[in-house]
């Protein structure tokens, strides 16, 4: 839709709805019975498309630019730790020297956060993304974790490509090895992909591992490379970064684009 001015219609089309519902979720119609479900989708939509008769959207679209929020799943895993705070570290900078500034959430908030232009999700789970979703009307991404939702961007490492370096190391003999992800959908893509697989919750899963390992994982490579045969590949390379980042200011300006589903 560049360049057209987005409608009502359009909004209406986009959420699966009438545009008398639309009609009423922009003008806080309370008379009328209208699903929560349905509300928020809406906005989602409205969100999403910038339609700028609602004032909530324009509400939305004046936001800070320069602030972008960060958040995951709640885990207890001291190793999913190191590795987010790794994660943290690299962004944070990354994004500062492009004008923004990352704003943490603590695992498991679900509360809103609208000053900040977008929320960052990394490897969260999808009903936990849905219901952060639910609480917050500015564009959410998802980072290493599969959502599945055409409205949202979802941005993942491609699995074949990770093989193919993997290949090039080790040949077929070896262990993907990598930190329990929370994403379920995620899980099992990794397990589809690669004959034998070890998923690591604490340092004691790292005992009896082949001596040929594969992982995309920081804290992994740094316990393992001394010890075994690993081959690193980095869960967070410039490339990915930038696609990001792209993604992000995609999703903040509601750039109109073929897919939200993206792989690096």
């Amino acid at each position: 839709m560049a360049g057209k001015k987005v409608t009502i219609k359009d909004v209406a089309r986009e959420a699966g709805v009438s545009v008398a519902t639309v009609s009423y979720v922009v003008n806080g119609r309370t008379d009328l019975r209208i699903s929560d479900e349905t509300r928020k989708r809406v906005l989602h939509v409205i969100n999403l498309l910038n339609y700028s008769p609602n004032q909530t959207a324009k509400a939305l679209a004046s936001n800070k630019k320069s602030l972008i929020a960060l958040t995951t799943s709640e885990n207890t895993s001291v190793l999913k730790l190191a590795e987010e705070r790794h994660t943290l570290n690299i962004l944070s900078a990354f994004l500062h020297e492009h004008g923004y500034e990352l704003l943490t959430i603590a695992p498991g908030s679900m509360d809103n956060y609208s000053q900040a232009a977008a929320i960052l999700c990394i490897d969260m789970e999808k009903k936990d993304f849905q219901t952060l979703g639910n609480n917050n009307f500015i564009p959410l991404l998802s980072v290493d974790g599969f959502i599945n939702d055409p409205l949202f961007f979802q941005i993942n490492n491609d699995l074949a490509r990770v093989q193919a370096s993997a290949s090039e190391g080790l040949g077929t003999d070896y262990t993907f090895v990598g930190l329990m992800p929370n994403n379920k959908e995620r899980q099992a893509q990794i397990k589809k992909a690669f004959k034998k697989v070890c998923f690591i919750t604490s340092f004691e899963d790292l005992k009896d591992l082949s001596d040929n390992i594969v992982t995309t994982d920081y804290v992994i490579n740094e316990m393992l490379s001394s010890s075994h045969n690993c081959r690193y590949i980095d869960n967070l390379p410039f490339e990915k970064m930038e696609l990001i980042l792209k993604s992000v200011e995609q999703a903040i300006e509601r750039t109109p684009i073929e897919s939200h589903d993206l792989y690096i």
